[in-house]
Order: C-alpha cells, then sequence, then structure tokens
C-alpha cells in the first residue's frame, strides 16, 4: 500500500545521530543506560570463523544453496515444545522448525498453503480443506485428515487444558470426507476462521501446528520431544540449556532444509548474545537490543535483521479499579507521555510512534487515526475532568527481562510529575508480572504485544473481555465501553468481506483511541534478530517471533 511504504520513508527520516539522541535525552532530564552504552561500546573484537570455521567467510557471487553445516542459535530463554501447552509467545521462534501448520503466510502477512493444499468455502460457516499427500510425521505415521481431526480433538479436550483452546471457540464441528479432506463447521461466520484455525500464528500456541497423533498418543505431552511434520526434529532439549534439531530426512518438500541441523544455546543477555555472533560462537541472535543494532552494523561480519513487523510496545490499563476506571484520567497519563522521545530516545528512531492498535502491516492500518499528541496543559485538563486536579498516584508494573520496557517507564515517571501524577515503578521478572496482570494485582503496566497478520486474534486476546489473560484481569465486562468494544469485535469477525471488516475494524480503533481503551500503542515493533554474513536465505515475515529456517544455508 502506497500509505505503508510513505510511513516508513517518514521513519528513515527521522533517525537520529548520536548527538542528536543525546541532545533529547538531555531535554527530559534523563541519561539512559541504554544511550551511554551505545555511546562507549567496546570496538568490535577481530571477527573469527563461525564455529566449525578455520577462515572469516568469503564473498560469493552466486547465491546458490549450499546444503550441510548446523545452525547455531542463540535466544533468550527456554519455551517446550508442545503446541498446546507451550508457556510463551516465543514458542514461534522454534516451532514453525518442528511442526508444519495446514496454512503459512508470505511476506505480507497472506494466509498461503502449506499442509493444507487449498480450500474452499461453500458457504459462509463451512471449510473443506484438501490436505497434501504423502507427508510423514518424524516417527513415520501418515499425515492425514485424520491427523487433523485428533489434533483439534486434543485441544478442545477440558484435560488438555490447551491455551490454544479459544483458537477453537467458533468450531461446531469436524468431519473427515476421505484420508486428505477434512470438512470444518463454524458456529457463526468469521472471516478469519481460515486464520485462525489452520494458520502459522505469533501466538503462544497456535491451533495450525499439526503434531503426531501417535506421539500424542505414547507421550504424556510433547513439552521435551515435539514431534511434526517439519523440516527438523528434535534430539534434545534441557530446559533453560539448550535445544537440538536435526535435519528430518523424510521432509515432504524436496531438497530442503539445506542445513544438517540447529542447535539453540539459551543465553539471557542480549548484549552478550551480540558479543557471540561477533566472535564467532554463534550464527544468529534472536532480539536484540536496540543499543546493540548500532554495533552490529558496523561489523563487516555481521548483518542486523530489522524490519518493520506487527505488534506494538503499549501501556496496560487496569480499568477494573481506581485510578484507571475513570476514562480522563487515562486520557491524562496518554497527554503527558511523550512518544516521539520513547522512539527517539529508547528505540533510537528504528520503532516508529504508534497511532492506531493496528500499524501499518496490518490491512486493517488507517493513517487518519492519531495518538494522543505530548501536551501537559491538555493532561492537566484531563485531571480535573476526572476530579484529580492536583494529580494522584499509582504503580507502573515493568519488567526487567524486558530492559526497554523499564526504560519507557523511566522516562515517563519525570514528565508525569510535571502535572502532578506521582508513578512508582515496580518490577518483577516476566513470570511474576505475568501472574499480577492475569490476577489483577496492578495499576498499570508497560508491555509488548507481537501482533499476528490478521486482527481478529489480537483483538480478541488484548482488547476484548472474552480474551486472553491480561484482558481477562483487567478489563471490566460491566463497563459500557467495554460491552462496545466486544460488540464491534464480534460484528468484526463475523463478517466475510475485507473491506466490511476493514471499516469496522477503523471504526473500532477509533473508539478505543477515543476512550484510552486499556492497552494504548507507545510505538510500533520492529524485528530485532542479527546473524553473521555468512547466513544466507532468511526471510523476515511479518511477526518478530515467527523464525524459519527451512531454506537457510551456511556459506562456505
Amino acid at each position: 500500500m502506497a500509505s505503508e511504504s510513505s510511513y516508513w520513508n517518514d521513519l528513515e527520516k527521522r533517525r537520529l545521530s548520536r548527538r542528536q539522541v543525546l541532545k533529547s535525552a538531555s531535554r527530559i532530564g534523563m541519561g539512559l543506560a541504554g544511550i551511554s552504552l551505545l555511546g562507549c561500546a567496546a570496538p568490535a573484537a577481530a571477527p573469527t570463523a563461525a564455529p566449525g570455521k578455520t577462515a572469516a567467510p568469503q564473498a560469493t557471487t552466486a547465491a546458490v544453496p549450499r546444503p550441510g553445516g548446523t545452525l547455531i542459535v542463540a535466544r533468550e530463554r527456554t519455551v517446550d515444545l508442545d503446541p498446546d501447552l507451550a508457556s510463551g509467545g516465543d514458542f514461534a521462534y522454534h516451532a514453525p522448525n518442528l511442526y508444519n501448520t495446514l496454512t503459512t503466510m508470505d511476506e505480507k502477512g497472506k494466509s498461503i498453503p502449506e499442509l493444507a493444499e487449498s480450500w474452499e468455502t461453500p458457504d459462509a460457516t463451512t471449510l473443506v480443506l484438501k490436505l497434501k499427500k504423502g507427508v510423514k510425521f518424524h516417527d513415520g505415521t501418515d499425515f492425514n485428515a485424520q491427523s487433523v481431526k485428533t489434533r483439534y480433538e486434543r485441544t478442545l479436550s477440558p484435560e488438555t487444558k490447551s491455551r490454544a483452546f479459544a483458537d477453537l471457540a467458533n468450531l461446531k464441528s469436524q468431519e473427515v470426507v476421505d484420508d486428505y479432506t477434512i470438512k470444518l463447521t463454524s458456529k457463526a461466520p468469521s472471516g478469519s476462521f481460515l486464520y485462525q484455525v489452520t494458520g502459522l500464528r505469533a501466538a503462544a500456541v497456535a491451533t495450525g501446528y499439526m503434531p503426531s497423533p501417535e506421539a500424542l498418543k505414547k507421550q504424556k505431552d510433547l513439552r521435551t520431544n515435539g514431534v511434526g511434520s517439519g523440516p527438523f526434529q528434535t534430539v534434545d532439549f534441557v530446559m533453560d540449556d539448550h535445544m537440538t534439531f536435526k535435519k528430518f530426512s523424510g521432509y515432504w518438500e524436496k531438497g530442503i532444509p539445506y542445513l544438517d541441523g540447529i542447535t539453540w544455546k539459551i543465553v539471557p543477555d542480549p548484549t552478550v548474545r551480540v558479543t557471540m555472533l561477533q566472535t564467532g560462537e554463534i550464527h544468529w541472535a534472536n532480539w536484540v537490543d536496540i543499543k546493540d543494532v548500532a554495533r552490529i552494523k558496523a561489523d563487516p561480519n555481521l548483518e542486523a535483521v530489522v524490519k518493520p513487523v506487527t505488534g506494538a510496545v503499549t501501556l496496560t490499563f487496569n480499568q477494573k479499579r481506581a485510578p484507571f476506571n475513570n476514562a480522563a484520567l487515562r486520557q491524562a497519563v496518554l497527554y503527558a507521555t511523550d512518544r516521539e522521545a520513547i522512539s527517539k530516545v529508547i528505540y533510537l528512531g528504528l520503532q516508529a510512534p504508534g497511532d492506531g492498535w493496528l500499524g501499518p502491516h496490518s490491512w486493517a492500518y488507517d493513517p487518519t487515526i492519531k495518538n494522543y499528541p505530548y501536551d501537559l496543559a491538555k493532561a492537566k485538563e484531563k485531571l480535573k475532568e476526572g476530579g484529580k486536579p492536583d494529580g494522584f498516584e499509582f504503580s507502573m508494573l515493568v519488567s526487567p527481562s524486558f530492559p526497554d520496557w523499564v526504560q519507557v517507564a523511566e522516562l515517563m515517571q519525570p514528565i508525569l510529575e510535571k502535572v502532578g501524577i506521582k508513578m512508582k515503578i515496580t518490577m518483577l521478572e516476566w513470570t511474576a508480572a505475568s501472574a499480577q496482570y492475569e490476577s489483577g494485582a496492578v495499576d498499570a503496566g508497560v508491555i509488548g504485544w507481537t501482533g499476528d497478520a490478521d486482527p481478529a486474534p489480537d483483538m480478541r486476546r488484548a482488547q476484548s473481555t472474552k480474551g486472553g489473560t491480561y484482558a481477562a484481569g483487567l478489563l471490566d465486562p460491566n463497563d459500557p465501553i467495554a460491552k462496545e468494544v466486544d460488540a464491534l469485535w464480534n460484528k468484526a469477525d463475523s463478517l466475510i468481506n475485507i473491506e466490511e471488516r476493514r471499516a469496522v475494524y477503523v471504526q473500532l480503533q477509533k473508539l478505543l483511541m477515543e476512550k484510552a481503551y486499556y492497552q494504548p500503542v507507545l510505538t510500533y515493533q520492529v524485528s530485532r534478530n542479527a546473524h553473521r554474513k555468512e547466513v544466507k536465505g532468511y526471510v523476515q515475515l511479518p511477526s518478530r517471533f515467527i523464525t524459519v529456517f527451512r531454506k537457510v544455508w551456511l556459506e562456505k
């Protein structure tokens, strides 16, 4: 879309020099650690060969895939391998390498065939999938329509306690028509039904991932031994230490994967991950810090994968209790939040200030939706309107597991105090913080959401009272605004025509903005991966979590 292109061109123009960044930081009276670290980073270590190599990588004139080699990846934590039970959103970092999904996505987020070769919708509530023949799971079991039925039955079983249960909320019935045809019937028409039940998703878990039905029978779960039909299979898994995958010799897509295997090392510190890239201990680092991007780009042996993706960094208001059950007080905080400074100082201009809930990578993006401008006079007016002319106090929960979120809170704190809003920063590790959000024991927080190619899962999970973990804890279903949001979300998803859906999503985003509802956007996200130059063939899909290595190779 033209609007998307111009948006990111404008973003490029906003990127700052180091001097400008420091000036911006000084303007708000803060010398952020991330900025000072950028300024005094040690010179890049002399490049050494990647693991198993004796010389620095040499350039090649032809980008011809070369089979062999093990890709060594460092990531921040271990997430178990069961597509119903995995404990974190970054499950999608490794899941597409073990499992196939019924449908996958292209670079623009459009659903395209994978295990489902084609599909048709004979009416508004019927989806018929034609499945690929000749596919085997890692344990030798054939993939067929019964495999899909078994997967959905497991997800829907109360005994499983699946984290993907909500994905199938609209599934009324499933019928195995023949070995390679399955008919799915929805309870109500839904424009997102195909994506919801079959797609490659950035969510913690998703029903599109197909595990082996025989493995499900033999194992209590797949947490430490994920058995799918993907290009790689599990060799071993040690929680909080490492995972090892090897090439699946029986993979149905001929000629790939090119790699012999993948070794995942757990390295919690993002700066250490970058150092390991520079010294050649690893080939790939997931989720590097913004402050390290310049360091990566300055190293001729490294490449940063920093691209716009779905998702955002947001404020999160607890609307079940004071002070943020008062819309005017939520608006006061937003008027006293300098999103431009957050973008420039903390994200160095790489993450643009966010406006509507759905950013430029979404087909429901509307560039006319604008966020609250930074305006302290307006903030004071809203305090008076909300019955707190002299200000109020609240606690902001952030997790040091995500240092940029902490920096966002630290940047906001002195500015809010200018209008009489006193914010206490509370820090908890992510597991404990998540529990606090789910229980509703917070005033507000800074968190991120990953985003999906289709808006429906996002809206249900993060803006609907019927949605996911945080919404369950922090949204009051009896609030008239919440009821209006739920009604618009349901209306949007009930429509099949994409333009009609888009119109309702635009209306919904305008309501979210007008009422400063629940999770206002601070900045849109970018992917933050990095790799050595000898890693070739990687394509970043429009979600930062989804990492697919099936067509990656190592240049020798």
